[in-house]
């Protein structure tokens, strides 16, 4: 969920492209920085990929050389989804866009970091030799953090 001086950046320096039930997109005034803020606890898997599609469009439209993901709502988890979104979603993003700089922010609950980080290494066993294991990822703890980095 959005702080004060998350939508105090976010009114200076972005302009909302797009929102629905779960999720809003921004894209930046000045930048080539496009954020995607999920709204709820849990987006079944077929929202989320409607997301991330209406994402690759707004990338398409306005560019995007960094991906900001705004997780911190989210409260469940779904290693299926994950595979897909690293596997496929930034894959694709990568050799359609050269979209390669990621900033993540999650919920600071420690079982729910500890679900990203299981299910990320399950990732990397499966799939070893992914182009997206040589990406910019980093996870934030601020929206001024992960804009800025």
């Amino acid at each position: 969920m959005m702080t004060q001086e998350d939508l105090k950046l976010i009114e200076e320096r972005f302009t909302e492209r797009y929102a629905d039930t779960y999720a809003k997109i921004f894209t930046a005034n000045d930048a080539n920085t496009i954020i995607c803020e999920l709204l709820l606890p849990y987006t079944p898997i077929d929202k989320f990929m409607g997301v991330l599609q209406k994402k690759a469009q707004l990338i398409q439209a306005y560019g995007c050389d960094k991906f900001v993901f705004d997780k911190r709502a989210i409260k469940g988890f779904h290693q299926p989804t994950m595979e897909w979104y690293y596997l496929e979603w930034k894959v694709e993003m990568y050799h359609k866009y050269g979209l390669s700089v990621h900033r993540k922010l999650f919920s600071n609950e420690d079982w729910f970091l500890k679900c990203i980080e299981a299910g990320r290494a399950e990732i990397k066993r499966k799939d070893p030799g992914s182009i997206v294991h040589t990406f910019d990822i980093k996870v934030c703890q601020t929206l001024e953090e992960a804009v800025n980095s």
